[in-house]
Order: structure tokens, then sequence, then C-alpha cells
């Protein structure tokens, strides 16, 4: 389903895939008007976010399927329930910063930051692909393998959105990096551990 969810999405939003790699590794002065394009495609982003809320909640379910003890459940309401979960954490942080904005009158920045978290995520969602598949159906070696090269790639794409994160912060709002630390501690390493 997912390997068919992203051909869809390749064939119909071809463009807004293309642009989504772009802006992502482009740091140049067009990146301005390329997230722009980006932010204009509500449906094609709909779709990205979804395939990304279901990427990483088959990830999640993968994950804790390494653990024996939960054998006994039923897989595909774990399965469901790792889905939702990950779109819960995503939705509940969209609401949090969407009503931060408008309370603090910072709204543009945060929805630049929620642009960042959001590109971000798409793209794991995507590059997590392969290694589900080898998560899913290799050998026992093999999926160890893939499965800790699924955790760096989501810990080096979690290390560039802070980065870009906290270069956006300092730029607009001259937060300091012991306050940036604490909004890390609470906003993304919190809910992370909640899903675990």
């Amino acid at each position: 389903i997912l390997t068919a969810l992203l051909a869809f999405l390749k064939y119909f939003y071809d463009r807004y895939f293309q642009t989504l790699f772009r802006v992502f590794f482009n740091t140049t002065l067009r990146q301005g008007q390329l997230t722009d394009q980006l932010m204009q495609a509500k449906l094609a982003s709909l779709f990205f976010n979804v395939l990304f809320c279901l990427s990483a909640g088959v990830f999640v379910f993968l994950m804790l399927h390494f653990n024996k003890n939960l054998v006994a459940y039923n897989p595909a309401f774990l399965l469901f329930v790792c889905i939702l979960s990950v779109a819960s954490v995503y939705a509940i942080k969209y609401l949090t910063l969407k009503f931060t904005g408008w309370l603090t009158g910072l709204q543009p920045i945060v929805d630049t930051y929620i642009f960042i978290i959001f590109l971000v995520n798409k793209i794991l969602g995507i590059l997590l692909k392969p290694l589900l598949i080898l998560m899913a159906f290799a050998d026992d070696p093999v999926r160890r393998i893939a499965l800790y090269a699924a955790l760096f790639t989501f810990g080096l794409l979690l290390l560039s959105r802070l980065v870009r994160a906290f270069g956006l912060l300092q730029r607009k709002i001259r937060v300091s990096r012991l306050h940036f630390l604490l909004y890390i501690a609470g906003i993304e390493v919190v809910p992370m551990l909640v899903l675990g």
C-alpha cells in the first residue's frame, strides 16, 4: 500500500515531488520562490503528510515487532494504533504551534517553522520507504541493519530540522540556546518518548 501510494503521488504530483527535494537541498535565494510553490499546493502537501504518517507508523510498528512480547497483540490493531499515534502527535504539535503563533503575534515565524517540520517529515516519509521494505521482508541480519539505517536517517533529518529551526529563530526573534534546548526537550523529545 505504501509503495502504491508513493507511486501515485510521484505520478500525479511529480512537480511537487521534485520541488520538495529541491527546497530541502537548496539553500540559495530561489528557495523562497520554491517554498511559496510548495505552500500553495495544499492537497499535495496533505497527501505527502499522510504518506509520512503511514510510513512513520509502519516504522514504529516494525520496531515494536522486534519486541517478541508484543506478538500476542493483534498486528492489524497494533499497526492502526501506531499510525494513529504518529498522526495524533503531529496534529497536536501543529495545533499547539498555530495557537502559540496566534497568541504571541509571531504567526509568520511559526508558519515558517511548521513548514520546516513538515518539509523534513515529507522527506523522511519518502526515504523510509525502501528501509521499511527491508525491515518487513528481509532476513534478520538485513532487517537489523535496515532498522539502524532508518534510525540513523531519522536522527540525521531531525538534526537537520533543528539546525534549520534554530537558524530561523536566531535570525527572527533572537532566541537563546538555553531556551531553544528547553523547547527541544519539551516539544520534540517528549512526544517521541511517548510514542516509544
